[in-house]
This record gives structure tokens, sequence and C-alpha cells, in this order.
């Protein structure tokens, strides 16, 4: 029988995000495969890891994370100090890490254990997101390992060239649960109804839900607008609502356990974001056959919904994609005007529910599993 081999996931914690959900299906899924531990820094664990997955935690149960610069310093020390011990503890095979922060601590374990094989995957657009002190270390440190993979090409030309990081670079695409059948598609007969739009996202400036509000503004047909998500502007966001009069079509619905069952109750989704790296929400809207409104950001939102084939977008106006409709950035009169159109003309959401369905079909758990078995193998004689 095969010997199994030893891969560690490391993160520093399984919350509600878009990277936290792709680490907990990527440690279900690899399971079969290896003997999977994962390593977060805090004990915070939202969503299901697999029975056979070995959970380590860096921190004490005492510790809970806070935004103060003091408590992230002395986190990734103690991180820095436990993870590589942890690592010949378990007789890690190959050390997989996600984000910047694990990202440069599986570099330093790397430097301790030479023959440590080290993946990190980069789940944001690095110049968008990393200052100076945070592009230097990207520089210096993700050069240590032994590949890395993104959920973009874009993300990985940046890293390229702007970062100048050459270690061996690949695109794996975020997984998602698909289904066998395609949900109802909500259709629009109910006249009394209003219009019902969804927006998933933590309440960051980033994800700039506060677009989406002041488009609600400009939109004269009957719309009703749920927002999914916790964050630090959610106070603001609501006091922007109230400014513009639309509490009673505006609603902050928090965090969902269950927000796919959210999502397809839905007639579109629409994501805002000034960045992303591949968004999670607009797989998961597509795995739902609810149509997608999206801003034309670097990256995934273009690769999702037409292919990742150029376009250019008019100021105050949108784009009928291979998949959705796209919008620039902060363009509050391109968004209404998207919005609206969905909304009366039903044949075309129609159309986009089941081409969004199919294509949602490639980025399936077990299809994005393989691809990343195929890399962890690669550095590695499987016996």
């Amino acid at each position: 029988m095969t010997n199994k081999k030893n891969i560690s996931l490391f993160v520093a914690s399984i919350g509600y995000g878009g990277t936290e959900r792709v680490v907990s299906r990527l440690c279900n899924e690899l399971v079969q495969y290896y003997n999977v531990t994962l390593v977060l820094i805090y004990k915070n664990i939202d969503l299901p890891i697999h029975e056979d997955v070995t959970i380590i935690c860096l921190s004490t149960k005492e510790e809970h994370y806070d935004n103060s610069s003091l408590f992230k310093l002395g986190s990734f020390l103690l991180s820095a100090y436990k993870y590589p011990k942890i690592i010949r503890q378990n007789n890690i095979d190959i050390s997989v890490s996600f984000l910047i922060k694990q990202n440069v601590i599986n570099g330093i374990t790397r430097m301790v254990n030479p023959k440590l094989e080290t993946i990190i995957s980069e789940r944001c657009f690095p110049s968008k997101t990393y200052g100076a002190f945070g592009k230097q270390l990207v520089k210096y440190f993700y050069n240590k390992s032994s590949s890395l993979f993104s959920n973009s090409v874009h993300i990985n030309s940046d890293l390229q060239n702007n970062f100048k990081v050459k270690t061996p670079a690949h695109v794996i695409y975020n997984p998602i649960y698909t289904r066998t059948e395609k949900p109802t598609f909500l259709s629009d007969s109910e006249t009394n109804k209003a219009f019902q739009i969804v927006a998933v996202g933590r309440l960051n400036p980033v994800k700039n839900q506060r677009s989406l509000i002041e488009s609600m503004a400009l939109i004269k047909e009957k719309v009703a607008l749920n927002i999914y998500g916790i964050g630090p502007l959610e106070e603001e966001l609501k006091a922007r609502t109230t400014e513009l009069h639309l509490n009673d079509s505006i609603t902050f619905k928090g965090n969902s356990d269950t927000i796919d069952q959210e999502i397809v109750k839905h007639h579109c989704l629409v994501l805002t974001s000034l960045s992303e790296g591949f968004p999670n929400v607009i797989l998961e809207a597509m795995s739902l056959g609810v149509p997608v409104i999206a801003t034309n950001c670097m990256s995934g939102p273009l690769e999702l919904l037409n292919d990742n084939k150029e376009v250019t977008i008019e100021a105050g106006s949108f784009y009928k994609a291979k998949y959705g409709l796209l919008v620039n950035v902060d363009d509050n009169e391109g968004l209404a005007k998207a919005i609206t159109f969905y909304k009366n003309n039903e044949d075309l959401r129609e159309k986009y529910s089941t081409l969004s369905f199919i294509k949602a079909k490639q980025y399936d758990i077990s299809v994005i599993g393989k691809q990343l078995k195929k890399l962890i193998d690669s550095h590695v004689c499987v016996e």
C-alpha cells in the first residue's frame, strides 16, 4: 500500500473569508491523497474540516485577533518561531502557505530547513495591496520558496514584473462545490416584488460597498439590496444608507453560515471591489445560476466573466461580457444602469444564469484538487 506523504496547509485562521473557504475545501479534498496537517495562527474555525485532518494552532486558547500593530507583530514573531518546529515534529514533506504573513514564515522555515519543499500561494493583487515594506518582504521571501501558485494570471504577472519574484509560478483557481442540477431560475414575474440584489464581502474599503449603496440612490426602479458581511466600515456604510434615505431598500444581514442558500434567493449578485484576487463570491453565484455584475478590477472578474479577454467600458455604462455584466471600478452611474438593465431584461438574465452554471463546473473542488495535487507531487516523489 502506498504511504501517504505529509503536507501542511498554513493559514491565519478558518473564518468566513475567501482564502479561508479555499483552504477549508482544499483540506477536505487533499486528505484523500496525503496526511494533511492544518496549521493556524489563531484558534478560529468557522468552516467544516475533515475529521482526518490534524489541526495545530500556534497561539494559545486565550489569544484572540485584534487589529493593533503590536499584536500583529507579536503573533508574527511567535509564529515564525513555532512553525519550523511544527514542520520538524510532524515530519512534513511539503509546506503550503497562503497570504503574505504565512508565506514569509514559510520562506523563513525553508531557510532554516533547506531540504523542506515549500509552496506559497498569493491570493491578493500585490501592487494594490502591499506598501513599500510589504513589497520588500515579497521580493525577498517569495524567492526563497520552491514554487508559488496564485488564482490569477494577472497576480503572477504582477509578482514577476513589479516584485522581481522569480520562483516558478502557476495558476490554480479557487475551488467550489458545484451542483448536479441547476437551481430554479428566479424570475421577475411577481411585479409587486422588488428586484432582489445581493452583495457578499467583508465591509472594508477594498470591497467598496459604498459605491453600490450610492448606485442604489440613482436607480428609479423598485429594487432591494441585501448586504452580507461584517467589518470596520459597517457603521459608516449604515450611516451613508440613512443619508441617502435608503433604509427601506438596503438591509445589512451580517455573516451567514449558509451563504449559498441566501445568494440563490436573489435576482443578481453585485461585486464592487476596487481590487480582487479571484473572488469566491462570483464563483458561488455562478454555481447557483445567479447572474453577476462585477467591477472590471484587477484581477478575477474579467477571467471569470469574459474568459480573460480584455474589454473597454465607457464611463457611465457597462459591458455585456460572456457570462455576466462588467462595469468600471467606482462608476456608480454605470453600476446603476447595469442593475436596471438586468431588471428589465429577464431573458438575458436567464441566459447568463444557464451559461454561468455550466462555466462553474470548471472550478469544482475535484478538478482544482487534482491540479494542486499535481503541483505538490512535482516536488516530492510519490512512492
